[in-house]
């Protein structure tokens, strides 16, 4: 059986992808070859006239277009929506590859970006859909499905003067929204979580996008595409790929090969490398400083071009460790193992300036840097905290709170100690 979808950059034809009895084919259009401005989609995809295609178990172009889809809990919703196996990676792209991260759209061959529209999205509407889930998607199938990575339900949105917009056809969305996670009793207040998180990262000099709350009444985040140029309504999409895109990695690695190793070798791809290195140090210090156990290769991206490659704004930040077992919680793995230390209650100053030598990072830049965040990680937390303090009240700002202090106890409070000492 042979299947083949068109892929576009934003608007412009980029080439063939086919499966051809489960091995794949990506073949890039002449006229995108022609471009001056022309670019990979990959790596591991090099621009050529000559038809790219798959080995049996070295799979490029699988890995690369496998990597634009939802995994675990949300590949199975979307899976069930279409009424597809999970295992038919192909057929969950042909349903939902009109909207991905980044510039990349898939559609059936032949067919071209269709312009779209805007739904007003109201608060009934959204928190109807919020109470579905798991069973149904956020998104509607008639406007937009998604195959934006990662494991929990999201929905692609426009999110203008503070108001909700549900985009369809080619009309892009400005912002991803995620609700409360589908086991609030494991996961408590996951959009304040991320939110606070978030903010604190911007607070300490971190490179984030805008972040917002919004109550339905049920909480929802929403956060900024980066992926993004230009103003509402005429935006454009950016190319980006995630790490194991542009490691040449099945998502099914993210994290067993997110190690020192690894980031060096995203660093060192990029235009600017020794600030690139910089910048995924103080990520990694962050996280760990924060108690965030769940910061893998799919977490780092990077906008490409023609000419550049530079890391995009962080995202996905939370506190894992505070979902763990109180008097445990330090037991869970890092994100990355520094140094000697796999888990955060092994972490040291010492494994901390380790992980930046192998980063080819200067031992007094590193230095510099990791006393500033031990300083400024507390300090904007306790005032961070304030602000949440001082809100209007809702139904679920107690547990929020409650579930703030315990960030700030039991994951800042406590790493930063370890890393003073």
């Amino acid at each position: 059986m042979s299947r083949t979808l068109d892929v576009f950059v934003d608007t412009e034809l980029v080439g063939k992808l086919t499966d051809q009895n489960n091995i794949w084919s990506f073949q890039y259009h002449p006229d995108w070859l022609a471009r001056k401005q022309a670019h990979p989609l990959s790596p591991a995809l090099p621009l050529t006239a000559d038809k790219l295609t798959d080995g049996a178990s070295i799979r490029p172009v699988q890995w690369f277009f496998d990597n634009l889809l939802p995994e675990e809990a949300a590949r199975e919703l979307l899976a069930q929506a279409v009424k597809l196996p999970q295992s038919d990676v192909f057929g969950l792209l042909e349903a939902a590859g009109a909207e991905s991260a980044g510039a990349i759209t898939l559609l059936p061959q032949g067919q071209t970006p269709a312009a779209g529209s805007l739904e007003p999205l109201n608060a009934e509407e959204l928190s109807a859909r919020i109470r579905a889930l798991p069973k149904t998607p956020l998104n509607r199938a008639e406007r937009k499905r998604m195959s934006l990575a990662g494991a929990q339900h999201k929905m692609l949105v426009v999110y203008h003067d503070k108001q909700l917009f549900e985009p369809s056809g080619f009309f892009p969305s400005t912002h991803i929204l995620k609700p409360e996670h589908t086991s609030p009793e494991l996961y408590f207040h996951t959009p304040r979580n991320e939110w606070f998180v978030m903010k604190l990262a911007a607070a300490c000099g971190l490179n984030v996008p805008e972040v917002d709350i919004q109550y339905l009444p049920e909480p929802v985040y929403l956060i900024e595409r980066f992926d993004r140029t230009g103003q509402y309504p005429n935006q454009q999409r950016l190319h980006v790929l995630d790490g194991c895109q542009l490691l040449n990695l099945a998502h099914t690695m993210k994290y067993s090969n997110s190690t020192v190793n690894r980031l060096k070798q995203l660093a060192d791809q990029t235009r600017k490398v020794g600030i690139t290195r910089l910048a995924i140090f103080k990520w990694a210090v962050f996280n760990a400083l924060v108690g965030n156990g769940d910061a893998h290769l799919k977490n780092l991206s990077f906008f490409i071009s023609s000419d550049k490659m530079v890391l995009t704004p962080h995202y996905d930040l939370l506190s894992t460790i505070i979902y763990a077992d109180i008097g445990k919680h330090l037991s869970e793995n890092l994100s990355q193992p520094m140094g000697n230390a796999i888990t955060f209650d092994e972490l040291t100053q010492a494994d901390v300036l380790a992980f930046a030598s192998e980063l080819n990072i200067a031992p007094g830049l590193a230095n510099r840097e990791l006393q500033q965040l031990l300083t400024a990680v507390p300090k904007q937390a306790a005032e961070l905290l304030q602000q949440v303090q001082s809100l209007p009240p809702h139904p679920g700002k107690a547990g929020e709170l409650r579930m703030l202090r315990q960030i700030c106890r039991l994951a800042i409070a406590d790493m930063v100690q370890r890393l003073q000492s």
